[in-house]
């Protein structure tokens, strides 16, 4: 695939990509297409980053591991293991399309941000490195704007036998953007197990009953 560079053609500034390469097995497997509040995890994921308007794809271990998948793959770099293997093959995609950065999010996070994208962004543009979401004192690594330059630094991070995100983060020099806890709900809180699920789903008909409540 030919970039937009190298075509003559205008370069396109951000572009999107949503981790699902994970197999969820704190969960049970196949996490994406579980379902919350009437419809699959990933489908949260991808009507949030839908909002963005900006081209996107959704990174898999494998083809057609997210079915339907509503969005074109992206396959993860399969010599990588875990979510570092999902963001490198983000970058390479990236780069073929001929974008300057790419923001990562997960598809096991429901209550992103709205201005995750605008935030991070600015940051990433502001200072030209990574910008990574915080929230209650902790990096939350997938949630992350990268400029494409990133690839080969880490490329090479990766060949040396490291696989985690907030070492990444570090080697190319990241900055954080906080998030506050509002109503007492971390933004970026993450389903990782039947517990966690339970959780959420509790909470979001909290919520519909108090706002069914205010209305009448």
């Amino acid at each position: 695939m030919y970039c937009r560079r190298a075509l003559g053609l205008p370069m396109t500034e951000l572009v999107a990509v949503i981790l699902a390469g994970g197999d969820g097995c704190r969960i049970g497997g196949g996490k994406p297409n579980i379902r919350l509040d009437g419809r699959r995890l990933i489908d949260h994921a991808i009507d949030h980053v839908a909002e963005w308007r900006i081209p996107a794809r959704l990174s898999v271990r494998e083809p057609g591991q997210v079915y339907p998948a509503r969005l074109p793959e992206v396959v993860d770099d399969p010599r990588i293991e875990g979510p570092l293997g999902g963001l490198l093959g983000a970058l390479a995609w990236a780069v073929a399309f001929g974008a300057r950065r790419v923001i990562t999010v997960p598809c096991d996070m429901p209550y992103l941000p709205c201005d995750l994208k605008t935030r991070l962004d600015a940051m990433a543009v502001q200072f030209d490195q990574p910008a990574v979401a915080t929230s209650l004192q902790r990096r939350h690594p997938v949630c992350s704007v990268w400029p494409v330059r990133c690839l080969g630094p880490l490329q090479s991070y990766a060949n040396s036998g490291r696989r985690s995100l907030n070492g990444a983060l570090e080697r190319c020099a990241a900055v954080s953007v906080d998030w506050s806890v509002q109503d007492g709900r971390d933004p970026f809180y993450n389903i990782n197990t039947s517990g966690d699920l339970a959780r959420v789903s509790r909470s979001i008909n909290t919520s519909l009953s108090g706002s069914e409540g205010v209305a009448s």
